[in-house]
């Protein structure tokens, strides 16, 4: 009756009273791409931010969510639009969605799929912010007690030392660990010998391997009183070449 009134002026499912039996599978889906794509012009991006359970009931949506997809927002945007989206994409992740795998299967995807990420790339950007944007924060703190280390460190063991990351935590640096990182990153990571040792190690080769804070901190910003307390007398200040006494 109303569409011989106003011709294609109206959707069926616009009205807040559906008739019983009126939502199939198709329908919901016609209406969810029609919303998406037409009225509203979501992109994918805006998408992942509004879409959830709230939106789908603001727009009527709510009676086939439930009876067709089980109350699940992404398993019928899923219908939708097949393997386009991760459920961990959407901010609007339901309640009790994450397990311990389900973050870091999540996190391996976003690091090694989306993102293709090296490994000097990863720890340029690797931090609590990274992850707060990427809706997994909420996952570290309830798996891994805030620590993006841990995290990372359950999905990749022992390939990266938690002082290789741009963003240590607060109270992370101590004398010890200091030592530690610069011994590792000598002996280890760079299997530096004396000579090669001599030429290179500056302050500046301190800021490249993230070291700069702790020798400033427990060194007065001396590259050669922190060597020296790691290899007590092994080398004399005026061996290493390029050194600024700066003390």
């Amino acid at each position: 009756m109303i569409n011989d009134l106003y011709p294609n002026q109206f959707k069926e499912w616009e009205f807040r009273m559906t008739p019983l039996n009126f939502w199939t599978k198709e329908k919901a889906l016609q209406l969810l791409k029609w919303i998406i794509e037409e009225e509203e012009k979501v992109s994918p991006q805006k998408l992942l931010q509004i879409y959830g359970q709230k939106w789908l009931n603001e727009r009527r949506l709510s009676a086939p969510l439930r009876v067709i997809w089980d109350g699940s927002p992404y398993a019928m945007i899923n219908d939708l639009y097949p393997n386009r989206f991760k459920e961990w994409e959407f901010t609007k992740a339901p309640n009790k969605f994450w397990t311990k795998e389900k973050a870091l299967q999540a996190l391996k995807w976003t690091i090694e799929e989306k993102e293709k990420l090296n490994p000097d790339q990863l720890k340029n950007i690797y931090e609590n912010k990274w992850l707060t944007q990427l809706g997994l924060r909420g996952a570290c703190q309830l798996y891994w007690n805030d620590s993006p280390y841990a995290m990372i460190n359950d999905l990749y063991p022992n390939q990266f030392k938690e002082w290789e990351f741009k963003m240590t935590p607060s109270g992370f640096w101590t004398r010890e660990k200091a030592l530690e990182a610069l011994q590792w990153t000598i002996e280890e990571k760079e299997k530096l010998i004396d000579n090669q040792l001599l030429q290179q190690y500056t302050m500046k080769w301190l800021k490249r391997h993230r070291l700069w804070t702790p020798v400033v901190r427990y060194w007065n910003g001396s590259p050669y009183a922190m060597i020296n307390d790691l290899y007590p007398n092994k080398y004399l200040k005026s061996s290493f070449r390029g050194y600024i006494n700066k003390s």
